[in-house]
């Protein structure tokens, strides 16, 4: 472009976009004040109940006793995530977005608006990233940890968190029972994944839907007909779109039959493979209670300016790394984030085309 400087120009105020951070599945199943701990480690402790009924007792007898429920205690590390952005004389030099040409502003001033700017978008990152670790627990019953070794992000060590969870919950609907089948007794399915959940001691609130889970369920001719029951009120769809900046969920409506509120989650975000991914895999569907659990996360161990290590208890840990002889500097923000479910008995997911 070629400026001719003979004319007066104005530069309007510029455009920049804040790629939307949306924490529907964080807030409803996992909500309330983040639980931190002094340690990497942690060690959770986990009883079950079970619907014991009071055994008659027959005369001349004193008592009939009933076993105590044991306890299982199950270790888990949270896994660290770290991102971090460098700062050096070639990012500080050119005009920020929305700088006149003939500016004041100096390199230190750029300086103070990258460090604002890199300190929110890492937790930004970060906070996605706990986002699709609560899918992944509601939707797979594990977490995968893809550990990068380097910046180029080719080589990795692959592990996962496994929550143990009852392949029973994971329903996969094959053949005919398949929602893209004309047969399939969509309507069925879910009262029977509300009848797994109650069993476990739970009452069922909510059903989340995946975008194509959701049309095959609202287009089907067999639950239009029991919604458009008259002498009895089923149900009703009613949708209500609840965005921000463009992304976020959709209230849909109420089965009072099985007492459920019906969501779209209809957010994204780019996997570890740059490819935009649904939160919610599109043909998925989620019965849940509300408040399944808790997150919490784990201590950060990290060498400071006085070359001694300090461990850090919180849900972020910033730090800042300065190489003096190269006029580099970074600013990295760890956490080492992690769902907590009190009980993976207490929600069913159900793959509605059988993509498992």
């Amino acid at each position: 472009m070629t400026i001719d400087l003979t004319k007066p120009r104005t530069m309007a105020g510029a455009f920049e976009k804040r790629a939307p951070v949306t924490t529907f599945l964080q807030e409803l199943l996992f909500p309330g004040a983040p639980v931190t701990y002094p340690t990497e480690e942690i060690d959770m402790d986990f009883r079950k109940g079970a619907q014991i009924v009071a055994p008659f007792v027959a005369s001349r007898v004193g008592g009939i006793n009933i076993a105590r429920q044991g306890f299982a205690t199950r270790k888990y590390t949270p896994p660290r995530v770290a991102p971090e952005r460098p700062i050096s004389p070639d990012v500080l030099q050119p005009r920020l977005p929305g700088e006149t040409l003939h500016t004041g502003m100096s390199p230190e001033e750029r300086q103070d608006y990258y460090l604002e700017r890199d300190a929110q978008e890492l937790d930004d990152a970060i906070t996605r990233r706990e986002e699709v670790m609560v899918s992944q627990v509601a939707t797979e019953g594990n977490i995968n940890v893809r550990g990068y070794l380097d910046e180029s992000k080719k080589d990795y060590i692959d592990d996962d968190i496994d929550y143990q969870m009852d392949p029973t919950h994971l329903i996969t609907l094959t053949s005919t029972d398949a929602w893209d089948q004309s047969g399939s007794k969509k309507y069925d399915h879910i009262g029977d994944a509300c009848q797994k959940i109650r069993k476990a001691g739970y009452n069922p609130q909510n059903a989340i839907f995946g975008d194509k889970a959701w049309k095959l369920f609202s287009d089907d001719t067999a639950v239009q007909a029991k919604l458009d029951n008259l002498r009895m009120e089923l149900g009703r769809i009613a949708p209500e779109l609840r965005l921000n900046n463009g992304n976020g969920y959709a209230y849909m409506g109420f089965l009072p039959e099985f007492g459920l509120n019906l969501w779209v989650y209809y957010a994204w975000y780019l996997n570890d493979d740059g490819v935009l991914t649904p939160y919610i895999p599109e043909d998925y569907l989620i019965i849940t209670p509300s408040g399944i659990g808790d997150m919490v996360y784990g201590a950060i161990t990290q060498l400071e300016e006085d070359k001694r290590y300090h461990t850090y208890e919180g849900t972020r840990v910033p730090k800042v790394i300065v190489d003096v002889n190269n006029d580099i500097m970074k600013y990295r923000l760890s956490s080492r984030p992690m769902p907590r479910p009190w009980d993976v008995d207490a929600w069913v997911r159900i793959d509605t085309l059988g993509t498992v």
